[in-house]
């Protein structure tokens, strides 16, 4: 089964991490009949500094002509605020992933990492999020109008909206989950009202799965007070960005959350959520569980391979029994003589180890 991957490094730590995910990708392929053809797609600060463009066309044709794309991370603080992160937008539009699904999972390992008391997260964490990708405030229409004023609009489409919340209703058929949460602002703007109207509609055709509107402020409160009660969310694309990160920190760090970029008939981009975190790239000290996860989806989402994704999801579960990056390196980590302190390579290894002693058995 060949399978061609745009790899996407980007900047800071996002090299780190990738290759670790090409690690899992290769030892897939050497335990199974994938064949991986990789090619490297430059893209963000590092590739602006040297052509004045953070994505250039050739980079972005090889993204249009592979199956998936893996990404690591794009941003530098000594390049002009936006320039960077603009080569996202631009993939995200013109590839047309409109699904942005960001995964947040409480390993049992790291229930010491979790900020929340216990009695709160003893039954766990496991939320899928969906967030409209295309959209609203981040699809740039509008600017800086003068020195006194700028303007960006929230623009929502019937299309936008009722092809999110199609695929979220359908994930939640396919998975047996039964409740799909809708978030949005529909006390106060008109785009909310618009949103929830098109929830309800589409939700007639799903009468097996409950259906709960939340505002987007109850909705971050509620994340924190009773998180294990949350299965699934949809919600828009500015809405989606801040709730995710507020999930993604009850795991224990934004370094052990993926999330898949998908065009359910395209090209998918599958990524890390945390960042170029320039202030510790090249030191080795970077999670790569995020991208080692987002590998994960890529199975999934992309392959329509559900086993070797729950293959690597057990791989890394073991590994986090006994090891961690800094990241999640805790007081509790420190006290137990069993859990190491690790790099990024080492961690990378440890999952790689795991995930073949699964492959091969």
């Amino acid at each position: 089964m060949k399978k061609k991957i745009a790899l996407v490094k980007g900047d800071g730590i996002g090299p780190e991490v990738v290759n670790e995910g090409i690690k899992i990708l290769r030892t897939i392929e050497e335990h199974t009949d994938y064949e991986f053809e990789f090619k490297e797609a430059p893209m963000g600060g590092e590739i602006w500094k040297k052509c004045g463009e953070s994505l250039p066309q050739s980079s972005f044709e090889i993204m249009k002509q592979s199956d998936t794309i893996l990404f690591g991370a794009v941003g530098l603080p000594d390049i002009p605020q936006g320039v960077a992160e603009k080569a996202i937008l631009r993939v995200r539009q013109d590839l047309d992933l409109y699904v942005n699904l960001r995964p947040v999972k409480l390993y049992p390992s790291l229930h010491d990492m979790c900020p929340l008391k216990t009695e709160i997260v003893k039954n766990g964490i496991d939320i899928s999020i969906f967030r409209e990708n295309t959209e609203s405030v981040y699809a740039q229409i509008g600017g800086v109008v003068n020195q006194e004023t700028a303007v960006n609009s929230m623009v929502y489409t019937r299309k936008g909206v009722s092809r999110i919340i199609e695929y979220a209703f359908e994930y939640c058929k396919k998975n047996n989950l039964g409740e799909l949460i809708s978030v949005d602002k529909a006390n106060v703007l008109a785009v909310s009202q618009f949103w929830r109207k098109i929830f309800q509609s589409i939700g007639q055709k799903y009468p097996k799965i409950k259906q709960t509107n939340y505002y987007v402020d109850a909705f971050c409160q509620w994340l924190i007070r009773d998180p294990s009660s949350i299965q699934t969310v949809v919600t828009e694309n500015m809405f989606g960005d801040i709730v995710s990160d507020e999930a993604a920190y009850l795991v224990g760090s934004l370094g052990m959350a993926a999330s898949g970029n998908i065009n359910p008939n395209g090209v998918s981009m599958y990524e890390p959520i945390h960042g170029s975190a320039p202030d510790i790239a090249g030191q080795g000290i970077a999670n790569p569980i995020g991208t080692i996860l987002s590998v994960k989806m890529m199975f999934e989402e992309s392959f329509q391979d559900a086993p070797i994704g729950k293959f690597i999801d057990k791989a890394v579960e073991y590994s986090l029994e006994s090891m961690r990056t800094t990241d999640i390196y805790s007081k509790f980590a420190q006290k137990d003589v069993n859990i190491k302190r690790v790099n990024c390579k080492e961690m990378g290894n440890d999952v790689l180890k795991q995930l073949k002693s699964i492959l091969k058995n």
